[in-house]
This record gives structure tokens, sequence and C-alpha cells, in this order.
């Protein structure tokens, strides 16, 4: 079965992380400069985006010929911007073997290479030292399945490797793990993503965004449109092993085919593959709207509340001046709320954000309800119970008091 499908290039607004939803235009096949009869796969684009590095497969003009492993290939934007007819890598970074770039360093200088040159599988780095490509060097990584199929990303910042492999507690197929790089430049024990991510299929061809908090990947045992879709995830409370429930990135882009290997760069240009040719579609991400409204809400007392479920809630998220990201122990208290009124579905909930008198930083507001309301639907309440509302507290001394956001509950 083909595991290399679809390319595209999007172009797209740069929102809120964790309130991103990603439309898309038709993908549209990129040309012959870049695309063969045969098949491209895995892209990597440079710091500076000039330059395209891919794998090409079944080329007669690969080292070791059309059967042998797959090859770098490279192609490089003009002074007009288009793609000029791509070229073997040639040495050092192709061999008989099948060889990829799996990651490029923030600054270019230095890539990381699937291969180890010497006779068996691991994963290599060269460096650029006067304008040319060193040897390969090999880097030893533990635990990695090198019997299987394997497909591998490092972060440009060298300091997160994300794996495609069956491996130590695999759930099924192929499962994504995580390797970290340790205080003394080690890259350790590759560690399953969990079951939010891994499936009884196999889940493969990762990419993790700039900011190292929306993982994309491919599966066939998530619920999709074909043979294998795109889907994406948020990593929650700076886990590794906490992830968000999985979206599919759409019909825009799956097809019912093998689809897979999607990559974004500054949050506004993204490559995939559909059926070994890469194609380009313009996007935009789209803000998650939210509207405050005045209604007149009879909301619970106290003493309702904790008739009804049991016990009181948190009812106050406290914020200081500025942050809008939700504290470690508000979240604790977030998902202990969440567990109370989860499945108490006909009750509804309010976010009311309390602001100071004088402030007129109506987006701070907005991007703090927007963080708690994605906390909260994490945890499995459904957005649609959740509306919003503002407080303006004039005789308040205190930012921490004002700067915070209610948790209300009503019928």
């Amino acid at each position: 079965m083909k595991r290399l499908i679809l390319y595209c290039l999007i172009f797209s607004a740069a929102l809120v992380a964790r309130a991103q939803e990603l439309q898309f235009s038709q993908p549209v096949k990129l040309g012959a400069e870049v695309n063969s009869d045969d098949e491209e796969l895995a892209p990597m684009l440079s710091p500076d985006g000039n330059t395209l590095y891919f794998s090409r497969a079944f080329h007669s003009k690969n080292i070791g010929g059309k059967y042998a492993g797959t090859d770098i290939w490279i192609s490089r934007k003009d002074a007009n911007g288009n793609w000029t007819p791509a070229v073997n890598a040639g040495k050092p970074w192709n061999n008989k073997r099948s060889n990829a770039v799996i990651g490029i360093s923030a600054d270019g200088s230095t890539v990381y290479l699937s291969n180890a040159y010497n006779n068996r599988s691991g994963i290599s780095f060269s460096k650029l030292v006067a304008g040319k490509w060193t040897e390969p060097e090999f880097i030893p990584v533990p635990g990695i399945n090198r019997d299987d199929f394997v497909s591998i990303y490092v972060h440009p910042s060298f300091e997160v490797m994300l794996l495609s492999m069956k491996g130590r507690g695999s759930y099924g197929e192929e499962d994504l793990y995580v390797s970290l790089k340790d205080s003394l430049g080690n890259w350790n024990q590759p560690r399953n993503l969990g079951p939010s991510i891994n499936t009884p299929g196999f889940e493969n061809s990762p990419f993790l965004s700039n900011d190292k908090k929306r993982l994309y990947f491919s599966s066939n045992g998530h619920p999709g449109l074909g043979g294998a879709d795109i889907f994406y995830s948020d990593r929650l409370y700076d886990s590794w092993e906490t992830w968000a429930a999985p979206k599919n990135i759409g019909e825009k882009i799956n097809s019912k085919g093998f689809d897979g290997y999607f990559a974004t760069y500054y949050d506004s240009l993204i490559f995939c593959i559909q059926d070994g040719q890469m194609v380009q579609a313009l996007g935009v991400k789209r803000r998650e709207e939210l509207v405050f409204d005045q209604r007149q809400i009879k909301y619970l007392s106290d003493n309702e509340i904790k008739n009804v479920l049991g016990r009181n809630v948190v009812s106050l998220i406290e914020f200081e001046s500025n942050v809008t990201e939700v504290s470690p122990s508000d979240i604790k208290d977030l998902q202990a709320f969440a567990a109370l009124v989860r499945d108490r579905t006909e009750i509804k909930i309010r976010l009311v954000a309390k602001r100071l008198a004088d402030s007129q930083d109506i987006d701070l507001y907005k991007v703090r309800l927007i963080n708690i309301l994605n906390l909260l639907r994490d945890q499995g309440v459904s957005g649609t119970r959740i509306s919003f509302g503002s407080e303006i507290d004039p005789g308040s001394s205190s930012p921490k008091r004002s700067e915070s956001v209610l948790l209300k509950l009503y019928y």
C-alpha cells in the first residue's frame, strides 16, 4: 500500500492557536518542475522558504536505479518565485538505501537525515560548511524499531523528535512516539503519544507546529474519508501523552485514497501529497467567533449547585495583568468542574469576563474566554452549552479580582 500521497501549499493567517479551524480551497497539482511520473514524498522547506527538499521513489535517476531506495531531490525558487526543475541531491546524502530529509535547523545550517549511512538503519546529521554539506554522521536514538516502516520528523529546535513505528506499547500497527533531547544532548527512549492519537490502525507522517503545540499526522484508524486521512490535534497541559481528540483536516484536502505528509511553515505555508503528486491550495485559518450577549439570566445559587451536583464547583478563574493562559492550578479546577457537569447536559454554562473599568483591550478578555472554552471542550463539555458575557467592575482596586472569568450555571 502507498503510504505517501499529498503535498499542498496553503496560505493562511496566524491567529489564536487553540481557536484555529482550518479551511482550504480545492488543491491544484504543482507543475512538472517538481512533480514527475514517479512518486514524490516527504517535503521539507528551508527556513528562508527558497529551497524545497523532498524524496522521490521509483525514479530511474535515483542512485541504485528505479527499484532501489528513495533519493533526496531539490527544487529552488528563481528570481520570480517559481520552483525550478528538481535535481537529485547526489552524494553525500544519497546512496542505494532510502534517504530523506527529516529535519532542518532554524538557521538552515544543519539537516537531520533518515539513513545511518553505515549499512544499517538510523538517523544522521549533515552540516553546511563553506557552501558544501558534510558527510552524514550517525546519531544514536535508542528504541527505534528498524525492522518495519518508520517515518520521522525532527523539530527545527532539534529538541523534539516524532516517530511513526511499531514499537514498545503500540496499540496496533505503526503508532506515533516522541523522543526528547536531554540536558546532555542525548535523545531519550521514544514514548508513545497515547490512545487519543494512536489506534489499532496505523498513524504515520507526523509533523509538529513551530510552537510545538499542534500535531499533524496521517491515520487509517480514526474515522475518515478513505484509505487514510490527515488529522490534527493540540497538545494539552504541556504533556506529550495528553492530546485533544484528533480532528479530520477536511474533505478539501483528504480524499478516498491515502493522504499524508502534511507540513506547515510560518503558520501560513502548507505542503501535502496526493497520489504521489504535489498539489497546492489557498487557505485561511478562521478565528472562532466569540460574541458577548447581555441576556438577563437567572443563575443557580451556590446552594442550588450543591444540591444538584453534590458539591460546589469552581466559580472564578483569575489572571494576572496581560496574561491569557490558564494557570496549572486553575486547569485542575476546570478539569474537576468539567467532570461534574459533563453529563448534566440540561445545565448551561456562562463564562463572564470581569473587566477593569479603564481597560480597552477587549481581545485580551476574548482570548481568556476562548482558552477556558477549549479546556472545557477538551474535557468533553459541548461548546453549544457555553455562552459568554462581560462585566465591568469600576470599584475594584485589585487587578487580580477584576481580571478574572466567572463560571456561572443556569438552566
